[in-house]
C-alpha cells in the first residue's frame, strides 16, 4: 500500500475568503477540534490551520489549508491510524463545518502511476556540467557623472 496522507480538495461556496470569513472558519473548526486550533500560517493568499479531532476514540491530527483568492481548501488527515471510511467521514464533517463542497479526494489507489517515477541521481553524481566563469573580462569602471 502506498503511504500517503489522505487529502480532500474542497471548493468553498462563497467568493474569495475574507478576514471575517477566515475567523468564522477558524471558529467552526474549533467546534470540531479536540483542544485548540492553531493558525500556523496566514499570508495574503493562503491560511493553514492545524487541529486534532477525535474519531471513534482515536486522535487524528488534521491540517486545513485555505487558498483565499481561489476559494479552495485542502483537508489533510495526518495519520494512518484511521480506516479509509473514517477518513472520508472526517473530511465530510470538516467540509460541512466550514461550508465547503468536496470536489476531489486522494486515495492510495489513485497515487499509483503507470509512468516510471522520477529518478534521483546517486549521491555525488553530477546532473549538469559545471562551467567556470570567465575571468578575462576587464574590470568595469564607473561612468562619469553629469557635468555640474
Amino acid at each position: 500500500m502506498v503511504c500517503i496522507f489522505c487529502i480532500a480538495v474542497l471548493m468553498i461556496v462563497a467568493g474569495a475568503i475574507t478576514a471575517a470569513g477566515l475567523d468564522r472558519i477558524e471558529d467552526q473548526l474549533a467546534d470540531k477540534a479536540e483542544g485548540h486550533v492553531t493558525r500556523v500560517s496566514d499570508t495574503e493568499s493562503v491560511a493553514r490551520f492545524e487541529l486534532t479531532v477525535d474519531v471513534s476514540g482515536k486522535k487524528a491530527p488534521v491540517a486545513v489549508t485555505l487558498y483565499k483568492e481561489h476559494s479552495r481548501a485542502r483537508i489533510q488527515v495526518l495519520t494512518h491510524e484511521l480506516t479509509p471510511e473514517e477518513v472520508e467521514r472526517l473530511q465530510d464533517e470538516l467540509a460541512e463545518a466550514i461550508g465547503a463542497e468536496i470536489v476531489d479526494r486522494s486515495s492510495p489507489e489513485g497515487d499509483v502511476h503507470e509512468e516510471p517515477g522520477h529518478e534521483h541521481p546517486a549521491r555525488g553524481e553530477r546532473t549538469a556540467e559545471r562551467v567556470e566563469a570567465r575571468q578575462d573580462e576587464p574590470e568595469r569602471q564607473r561612468e562619469p557623472g553629469p557635468p555640474p
